[in-house]
């Protein structure tokens, strides 16, 4: 016979997206994302939690500096980079000279985070970034919403938003941009 704790039903543990979502006090509708097209364009499929991410926020910014990309966004777009073997901090787990990376997010302070797209499964992929294109990439084994999470809220991490800011919000890329026609249409009003 169940006990009255085994019939409490305990609470599903929060995603990382949800833990993003809620910190950030963002709730709007999700935005589909045609998975199928963009893997297609890409040569690759996306990991789960990144096109929960994408479909949740879409492209836009955290506490106005870290730029998460989007695929079909209009400016914050994913893109490819091929690096070097030697512009890595760490030995790295391929072979050729070169890897391919998969920007999915950047800064105002021009800081790149990218996927280590190498291996077939997304849910292998690694996380690199580096400060600028004179800095070593330095690999993060996280998911992206998990590493976003820990921007957000770890003082210690090397990326750290949280100690510059003690909330954390979303900016959409069309609320930038609605922003921005504001100012204009304000300042430099049209004849």
């Amino acid at each position: 016979m169940d006990s009255a704790d085994d019939l409490v039903r305990k609470p599903a543990e929060q995603s990382w997206v949800e833990r993003v979502a809620a910190l950030t006090g963002w709730c709007r509708d999700r935005r589909p994302l045609d998975r199928e097209s963009v893997e297609r364009a890409l040569g690759l499929q996306l990991p789960q939690d990144y096109r929960l991410l994408a479909e949740t926020f879409g492209a836009g910014t955290f506490d106005d500096n870290l730029d998460l990309r989007a695929p079909a966004a209009r400016y914050l777009t994913l893109d490819f980079i091929v690096a070097d073997r030697a512009e890595f901090a760490d030995p790295v787990p391929f072979g050729g000279p070169t890897a391919r990376l998969l920007q999915w997010a950047t800064t105002s302070a021009e800081h790149s985070f990218c996927w280590h797209v190498e291996d077939p499964d997304p849910k292998k992929w690694p996380i690199y970034a580096r400060g600028d294109k004179w800095e070593p990439w330095e690999r993060f084994d996280s998911s992206a919403a998990e590493f976003i999470h820990q921007v957000l809220t770890d003082r210690k991490h090397p990326y750290s938003l949280a100690k510059h800011f003690e909330t954390h919000w979303f900016t959409s890329a069309e609320q930038a941009e609605e922003a921005e026609d504001a100012f204009w249409d304000d300042y430099h009003p049209r004849p």
